[in-house]
């Protein structure tokens, strides 16, 4: 009898586990961005951290569903940290876009020679069923002549519920976001 309730016992434990790990799916954004070269940029620009909201700094995948509720969707996690991802995708962007190798992060890869650095703050980077929504602002800070620009910046992408619509929106709208900044960085040499 304690042999059969000890395998009964053993069993259900066994479910119970496998229950709780079952199809968790990890998504990522940036892999799909084609950035073609227009510029020839050489000055340095460093990157500094991508700041974002509470919600994405937690490696769950989150959903707007009410504007005063937000929900964790189950089973879906970030494959990379949001801030590391998006810090990453920036860096990425910058160094193909404007065809420069000496675009870094800030302060770990840099030296004292930076020409421009470039400061980025997601306020609002959420889907909903329907559509995507991202704000933020970012600096461009330009050392050599001491000046800086902020600027603000907003989009809106339709979506659905599905997770693959809402990564190719997210993915689009950052990649909005990266075209804006590289502009502003061109345009003030």
């Amino acid at each position: 009898m304690k042999k059969y309730l000890l395998s009964y016992l053993l069993n259900f434990l066994l479910l119970i586990l496998l229950m709780g790990c079952g199809a968790k799916k990890f998504y990522t954004l940036g892999d799909n961005i084609e950035v073609k070269s227009h510029h020839n940029f050489s000055q340095k620009i460093d990157v500094l951290k991508v700041k974002v909201p509470k919600y994405l700094q937690e490696n769950k995948i989150v959903r707007q569903v009410s504007p005063y509720q937000i929900e964790l969707i189950d089973n879906t996690d970030w494959l990379i940290p949001m801030e590391k991802k998006l810090t990453q995708m920036l860096i990425e962007y910058l160094q193909t876009s404007l065809n420069n190798p000496n675009v870094h992060l800030y302060p770990w890869e840099s030296d004292n020679k930076t020409n421009i650095r470039v400061s980025v703050d997601i306020k609002k980077f959420i889907a909903s069923k329907e559509m995507l929504v991202l704000k933020a602002n970012y600096k461009i800070m330009n050392l050599t002549q001491r000046t800086h620009q902020l600027k603000s910046f907003e989009t809106k992408k339709a979506t659905t519920a599905k997770m693959e619509d809402m990564m190719r929106s997210m993915e689009e709208a950052y990649t909005l976001l990266l075209e804006d900044i590289q502009t502003t960085i061109i345009n003030n040499k």
